[in-house]
């Protein structure tokens, strides 16, 4: 951190503040254009953080996509189980055969398992992606 002297009041800021704290006049914005004048490569600089920032966003959107689906995945199991469970110990067992309602729960846990697993699968995939 440098301390410049602020075209307006003459006063010793920062050059990292965005304004003057005395007089109020823009300090950050005038050192970033006088940089942009001086230097002839920063376009290239610029797209390549642009390119980074989505990059980061994509990374962030793809890691929270995986979060939600984990969460349900787990919930949709525990609910298949819940189910299974509940109804088991309301209906009990008739010699009938299996109620409608086990088959239903038998999916809804082998749905959340499949799903958890493929999920896990595509974030490593994703990872081991960025990592070549």
């Amino acid at each position: 951190m440098a301390l410049i002297e602020c075209p307006e009041c003459g006063r010793e800021v920062s050059d990292k503040a965005p304004t003057c704290p005395g007089c109020g006049a823009p300090i950050a914005a005038q050192e970033d254009s006088e940089v942009m004048e001086r230097e002839p490569g920063m376009e290239y600089e610029q797209e390549a953080d642009e390119e980074w920032l989505r990059g980061e966003q994509e990374y962030m959107a793809f890691t929270d996509r995986v979060a939600r689906h984990r969460v349900m995945s787990v919930l949709l199991f525990f609910a298949g189980l819940t189910l299974g469970m509940g109804m088991k110990a309301w209906v009990g067992q008739d010699g009938d055969g299996r109620a409608l309602v086990y088959y239903v729960a038998d999916l809804m846990v082998y749905a959340g398992i499949i799903w958890l697993v493929f999920n896990e699968g595509r974030n490593l995939w994703f990872h081991r992606k960025l990592g070549s």
